[in-house]
Protein backbone atom coordinates (compact mmCIF):
# COMPACT_ATOMS: atom_id res chain seq x y z
CA UNK A 1 0.00 0.00 0.00
CA UNK A 2 1.33 3.42 -1.02
CA UNK A 3 1.45 5.93 1.82
CA UNK A 4 0.58 9.54 1.10
CA UNK A 5 3.36 12.04 1.59
CA UNK A 6 3.09 15.26 3.59
CA UNK A 7 0.41 17.83 2.78
CA UNK A 8 1.93 21.25 3.47
CA UNK A 9 -0.30 24.32 3.62
CA UNK A 10 1.06 27.79 2.85
CA UNK A 11 -1.66 30.28 3.79
CA UNK A 12 -1.89 33.88 2.55
CA UNK A 13 -4.34 36.76 2.76
CA UNK A 14 -4.35 37.49 -0.98
CA UNK A 15 -3.85 35.62 -4.23
CA UNK A 16 -1.05 38.05 -5.13
CA UNK A 17 0.86 37.06 -1.99
CA UNK A 18 0.30 33.34 -2.62
CA UNK A 19 1.32 33.67 -6.28
CA UNK A 20 4.55 35.50 -5.51
CA UNK A 21 5.51 33.05 -2.76
CA UNK A 22 4.85 30.12 -5.09
CA UNK A 23 6.90 31.78 -7.84
CA UNK A 24 9.82 32.11 -5.43
CA UNK A 25 9.53 28.44 -4.40
CA UNK A 26 9.40 27.27 -8.02
CA UNK A 27 12.37 29.47 -9.00
CA UNK A 28 14.47 27.99 -6.20
CA UNK A 29 13.63 24.47 -7.31
CA UNK A 30 14.26 25.24 -10.99
CA UNK A 31 17.73 26.56 -10.18
CA UNK A 32 18.52 23.39 -8.25
CA UNK A 33 17.27 21.08 -11.00
CA UNK A 34 19.15 22.96 -13.72
CA UNK A 35 22.33 22.90 -11.65
CA UNK A 36 22.00 19.14 -11.17
CA UNK A 37 20.73 17.95 -14.55
CA UNK A 38 21.18 20.87 -16.93
CA UNK A 39 17.48 21.21 -17.82
CA UNK A 40 14.05 21.27 -16.19
CA UNK A 41 10.48 20.34 -17.09
CA UNK A 42 7.71 22.50 -15.61
CA UNK A 43 3.94 22.11 -15.99
CA UNK A 44 1.64 25.04 -15.21
CA UNK A 45 -2.14 25.52 -15.21
CA UNK A 46 -4.31 27.68 -17.42
CA UNK A 47 -7.33 29.78 -16.56
CA UNK A 48 -7.21 33.18 -14.86
CA UNK A 49 -5.85 32.30 -11.40
CA UNK A 50 -2.21 31.57 -12.40
CA UNK A 51 -1.56 34.72 -14.44
CA UNK A 52 0.05 36.58 -11.52
CA UNK A 53 2.12 33.53 -10.60
CA UNK A 54 3.41 33.23 -14.18
CA UNK A 55 4.29 36.91 -14.34
CA UNK A 56 6.14 36.73 -11.02
CA UNK A 57 8.00 33.56 -12.00
CA UNK A 58 9.03 35.04 -15.35
CA UNK A 59 10.62 37.99 -13.56
CA UNK A 60 13.19 35.73 -11.87
CA UNK A 61 16.70 35.67 -13.30
CA UNK A 62 17.07 32.07 -14.43
CA UNK A 63 18.57 30.11 -17.30
CA UNK A 64 15.19 29.98 -19.00
CA UNK A 65 16.65 28.43 -22.14
CA UNK A 66 17.15 25.30 -20.01
CA UNK A 67 13.46 25.12 -19.07
CA UNK A 68 10.65 23.44 -20.99
CA UNK A 69 7.21 24.72 -20.05
CA UNK A 70 3.96 22.91 -20.80
CA UNK A 71 0.32 23.34 -19.80
CA UNK A 72 -1.36 20.86 -17.48
CA UNK A 73 -4.24 20.84 -19.95
CA UNK A 74 -5.65 22.62 -22.97
CA UNK A 75 -9.07 23.18 -24.49
CA UNK A 76 -9.41 21.75 -27.99
CA UNK A 77 -9.52 25.17 -29.64
CA UNK A 78 -7.01 27.07 -31.77
CA UNK A 79 -3.89 28.34 -30.00
CA UNK A 80 -4.99 31.96 -30.46
CA UNK A 81 -8.53 31.41 -29.20
CA UNK A 82 -9.37 33.54 -26.11
CA UNK A 83 -10.18 30.28 -24.26
CA UNK A 84 -6.76 28.74 -25.00
CA UNK A 85 -4.51 28.07 -22.03
CA UNK A 86 -1.47 28.34 -24.28
CA UNK A 87 -2.54 31.84 -25.30
CA UNK A 88 -2.81 32.92 -21.65
CA UNK A 89 0.49 31.32 -20.64
CA UNK A 90 2.39 32.91 -23.52
CA UNK A 91 0.90 36.32 -22.68
CA UNK A 92 1.68 36.11 -18.95
CA UNK A 93 5.09 34.42 -18.99
CA UNK A 94 7.75 36.79 -20.33
CA UNK A 95 10.53 34.20 -20.99
CA UNK A 96 8.40 32.74 -23.81
CA UNK A 97 8.23 36.06 -25.68
CA UNK A 98 10.32 37.39 -28.53
CA UNK A 99 10.94 40.62 -26.61
CA UNK A 100 12.63 38.61 -23.86
CA UNK A 101 15.13 37.20 -26.35
CA UNK A 102 15.76 40.65 -27.81
CA UNK A 103 16.74 41.83 -24.32
CA UNK A 104 19.40 39.15 -24.18
CA UNK A 105 17.58 36.44 -22.27
CA UNK A 106 17.38 32.84 -23.45
CA UNK A 107 13.77 31.96 -24.22
CA UNK A 108 12.08 29.04 -22.52
CA UNK A 109 10.84 26.19 -24.69
CA UNK A 110 7.09 25.59 -24.85
CA UNK A 111 5.54 22.20 -25.49
CA UNK A 112 2.26 22.93 -27.25
CA UNK A 113 -0.76 20.65 -27.04
CA UNK A 114 -2.10 21.94 -30.36
CA UNK A 115 -1.77 19.01 -32.74
CA UNK A 116 -3.91 17.26 -35.39
CA UNK A 117 -6.56 19.96 -35.74
CA UNK A 118 -10.04 18.46 -35.79
CA UNK A 119 -9.09 15.11 -34.26
CA UNK A 120 -8.95 15.21 -30.46
CA UNK A 121 -7.82 11.61 -29.98
CA UNK A 122 -5.03 11.98 -32.53
CA UNK A 123 -3.89 15.22 -30.90
CA UNK A 124 -3.86 13.64 -27.44
CA UNK A 125 -1.95 10.68 -28.82
CA UNK A 126 0.66 12.95 -30.42
CA UNK A 127 1.18 14.85 -27.16
CA UNK A 128 1.41 11.58 -25.21
CA UNK A 129 4.00 10.23 -27.64
CA UNK A 130 6.19 13.33 -27.30
CA UNK A 131 5.94 13.26 -23.52
CA UNK A 132 6.94 9.59 -23.52
CA UNK A 133 10.39 10.69 -24.65
CA UNK A 134 10.77 13.18 -21.80
CA UNK A 135 11.59 12.61 -18.13
CA UNK A 136 9.07 12.98 -15.33
CA UNK A 137 7.96 16.49 -14.49
CA UNK A 138 10.40 18.23 -12.20
CA UNK A 139 7.76 20.67 -11.02
CA UNK A 140 3.98 20.63 -11.29
CA UNK A 141 1.87 23.68 -10.49
CA UNK A 142 -1.82 22.86 -10.65
CA UNK A 143 -5.04 24.68 -10.10
CA UNK A 144 -8.21 23.06 -8.81
CA UNK A 145 -11.86 23.60 -9.62
CA UNK A 146 -14.63 23.89 -7.05
CA UNK A 147 -15.65 20.33 -8.04
CA UNK A 148 -12.19 19.02 -7.20
CA UNK A 149 -10.96 18.67 -10.79
CA UNK A 150 -7.29 19.14 -11.63
CA UNK A 151 -5.92 19.74 -15.12
CA UNK A 152 -8.85 18.48 -17.21
CA UNK A 153 -9.53 15.43 -15.07
CA UNK A 154 -13.11 15.90 -13.87
CA UNK A 155 -15.11 13.86 -11.34
CA UNK A 156 -16.82 10.89 -12.94
CA UNK A 157 -15.14 11.37 -16.32
CA UNK A 158 -13.24 8.44 -17.88
CA UNK A 159 -10.05 10.49 -18.34
CA UNK A 160 -9.61 10.71 -14.57
CA UNK A 161 -9.51 6.92 -14.34
CA UNK A 162 -6.93 6.40 -17.12
CA UNK A 163 -4.13 5.56 -14.73
CA UNK A 164 -1.90 3.45 -17.00
CA UNK A 165 1.79 4.32 -16.64
CA UNK A 166 2.22 4.35 -20.44
CA UNK A 167 -0.29 7.17 -20.87
CA UNK A 168 1.13 10.69 -20.69
CA UNK A 169 -1.76 12.73 -22.09
CA UNK A 170 -5.44 11.89 -22.48
CA UNK A 171 -8.47 13.21 -24.34
CA UNK A 172 -11.12 14.58 -21.98
CA UNK A 173 -14.80 15.18 -22.65
CA UNK A 174 -16.20 16.94 -19.53
CA UNK A 175 -19.99 17.21 -19.62
CA UNK A 176 -21.24 20.57 -20.88
CA UNK A 177 -17.72 21.89 -21.50
CA UNK A 178 -15.37 22.01 -24.51
CA UNK A 179 -13.31 18.91 -25.24
CA UNK A 180 -9.76 19.05 -23.90
CA UNK A 181 -6.35 17.42 -23.73
CA UNK A 182 -5.00 16.80 -20.25
CA UNK A 183 -1.85 15.46 -18.71
CA UNK A 184 -2.64 11.93 -17.57
CA UNK A 185 -2.99 10.89 -13.94
CA UNK A 186 0.39 9.15 -14.14
CA UNK A 187 2.12 12.27 -15.48
CA UNK A 188 0.60 14.45 -12.77
CA UNK A 189 1.30 12.13 -9.87
CA UNK A 190 4.82 11.35 -11.08
CA UNK A 191 6.11 14.92 -10.69
CA UNK A 192 9.11 15.26 -8.39
CA UNK A 193 7.47 18.26 -6.64
CA UNK A 194 3.84 19.29 -6.92
CA UNK A 195 1.83 22.25 -5.73
CA UNK A 196 -1.73 23.56 -5.84
CA UNK A 197 -2.54 27.25 -6.24
CA UNK A 198 -6.08 27.90 -4.96
CA UNK A 199 -8.08 30.59 -3.23
CA UNK A 200 -11.23 30.94 -1.19
CA UNK A 201 -13.00 29.11 1.62
CA UNK A 202 -14.93 26.86 -0.77
CA UNK A 203 -11.81 25.31 -2.27
CA UNK A 204 -10.22 24.84 1.15
CA UNK A 205 -13.31 22.88 2.15
CA UNK A 206 -13.15 20.79 -1.05
CA UNK A 207 -9.55 19.86 -0.22
CA UNK A 208 -10.52 18.86 3.31
CA UNK A 209 -13.33 16.66 1.98
CA UNK A 210 -11.06 15.17 -0.69
CA UNK A 211 -8.56 14.13 1.99
CA UNK A 212 -11.27 12.00 3.55
CA UNK A 213 -12.68 10.77 0.20
CA UNK A 214 -9.78 10.94 -2.26
CA UNK A 215 -11.38 8.56 -4.73
CA UNK A 216 -14.33 10.88 -5.26
CA UNK A 217 -12.25 13.84 -6.39
CA UNK A 218 -9.51 13.96 -9.05
CA UNK A 219 -7.46 16.19 -6.74
CA UNK A 220 -7.19 13.05 -4.61
CA UNK A 221 -4.58 11.89 -7.14
CA UNK A 222 -2.29 14.69 -5.92
CA UNK A 223 -3.25 14.34 -2.27
CA UNK A 224 -2.26 10.67 -2.40
CA UNK A 225 1.20 11.21 -3.87
CA UNK A 226 3.99 9.60 -1.83
CA UNK A 227 6.12 12.65 -2.71
CA UNK A 228 3.64 14.94 -0.94
CA UNK A 229 1.87 18.12 -2.02
CA UNK A 230 2.31 21.80 -1.23
CA UNK A 231 -0.88 23.89 -1.18
CA UNK A 232 -0.57 27.63 -1.73
CA UNK A 233 -3.93 28.92 -0.54
CA UNK A 234 -5.16 32.50 -0.50
CA UNK A 235 -8.00 33.66 1.69
CA UNK A 236 -9.31 35.85 -1.14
Amino acid sequence: MITSGPLIWHRFETLIDASEALAEAVAVRLRAVIATRGSALLAVPGGTTPARFLAALGAHDLAWDKVTLLPTDERFVSADDPASNERMIRAAFAPLGQAFAQLGGGRARFLSFHRAAGDLDAAAGAVSAELAGLPALDILVSGMGADGHVASLFPGEPAAAMTGRGLHAVAAHPAGLPARISLSPARLTGAAWASLLVSGKEKAEVLTTAQALPGAYPVGLLLGRPQGLDVYWAKA
